[in-house]
């Protein structure tokens, strides 16, 4: 029986949802035919403070985001430099050598890009003969972490990134195709958007214009949802703080003007999806990818530069959403797409579904299991 190792950090929520995701298509193609584990090599195989990245990425990407774009783009330039990159394998090969005798595994999956490159490196040298897959969870203009010569497979979520990887050096029989990782459950949503409603207790007959942060309440979501308060569309909205209970308490003690549904952490979101009719979101990729599975349009409402702009003007591209960056910009977007019958926001819902890849899930897990 396989032993499939998930390599990934919780670092935002979107590397352990992604493991997840492949590990219940897999469960449901091959039911008992495979164990698994997640590895948080942030937390396991890196030295203090980076150790604590799981617990401070969040507050990094809130509080100063400039700084996180720079180091992203400064990383961008420095591991496209072979000697550079070489160095860092080497730099972290005394703790990852450790990594395949503490979790010895049949395949090696790798769904986070700092890691690519020293786990397969360590993989090698130590003459270790597994298959080691990367699926990349970025979406539109991956970073260069993502792709290393000496995987055995990538698989990646988009045409941009597919091209990416060719220019970096990998084989076309290296990379596949396959679109980025969601969990099945946002694959078959059969619910109409009154059934997702009545199952919420929400309105059938209003606009509802969702916010979301991900799991951990990233973002302005206060301001923003305040901005949009206080305009004048006919709507009510739903506010999802996740994780973050301090977030969630706040929403709740404020006096707003028009319903507002205050949730934290749901585990539904495919129905709170399906029954909302616009989303307001940064520009993540997990969350972009369950908007277009269910078809619903988006309001980017900002964008980690270098990382995640260039999924802004993907999405903006397909015509499946606007780019609004700050509250304000967000709010005023919200009002205009909601004026006049929502002719707008129907145009933009006709490019979400265009943008939609049903198969990913299954593809990356038929991709894995072919090393079963």
């Amino acid at each position: 029986m396989p032993h499939i190792l998930f390599l990934m950090s919780d670092t935002g929520g979107g590397h352990r949802a992604a493991s997840r995701a492949i590990e219940a298509a897999l469960q449901e193609k091959h039911p008992g035919q495979f164990t698994s584990q997640l590895v948080d090599m942030w937390k396991e195989y890196t030295p203090f403070p980076f150790n604590t990245m799981p617990q401070t990425y969040s507050r990094w990407v809130n509080f100063s985001p400039d700084t996180y774009s720079a180091n992203f783009w400064l990383g961008e330039r420095v591991f496209q430099q072979r000697a550079w990159s070489r160095l860092y394998c080497q730099q972290m090969y005394p703790r990852l050598k450790n990594l395949y005798t503490d979790y010895p595994a049949d395949i090696i999956v790798c769904v986070h890009s700092v890691f690519v490159r020293p786990a397969v490196y360590a993989l090698r040298k130590a003459r270790i003969n597994k298959p080691f897959i990367t699926v990349i969870t970025d979406y539109a203009w991956p970073t260069v972490l993502w792709y290393d010569t000496h995987v055995d497979r990538c698989l990646v979520p988009t045409e941009p990134a597919y091209r990416r990887g060719l220019t970096l050096g990998l084989k076309p029989s290296q990379m596949v195709l396959t679109g980025a990782p969601v969990h099945p459950k946002f694959t078959r949503v059969t619910l109409t958007k009154e059934q997702a409603r009545e199952q919420l207790g929400w309105k059938k007959d209003v606009p509802i214009v969702m916010l979301v942060g991900g799991g951990d309440g990233m973002g302005p979501l206060v301001s923003t949802a305040r901005a949009i308060d206080a305009q004048p569309a006919h709507c009510e909205l739903v506010v999802i703080a996740g994780r973050n209970a301090a977030l969630k308490s706040m929403l709740e003690s404020i006096a707003w003007k028009r319903p507002t549904h205050i949730y934290g952490f749901v585990d539904n979101m495919q129905v709170f999806m399906r029954a909302a009719d616009l989303l307001i979101t940064k520009a993540g990729p997990a969350t972009i990818t369950e908007a277009a599975l269910v078809g619903l349009p988006m309001v980017l409402s900002g964008a980690i530069k270098y990382q995640e702009t260039p999924n802004a003007e993907y999405v903006v591209h397909h015509k499946a959403g606007v780019y609004a960056p700050g509250p304000k910009r967000a709010a005023r977007t919200v009002t205009n797409l909601l004026a006049n019958g929502g002719h707008a926001l129907q145009e933009l819902a006709d490019g979400v579904r265009a943008l939609a890849q049903p198969d990913a899930i299954w593809k990356i897990a038929d991709e894995i299991w072919k090393y079963s």
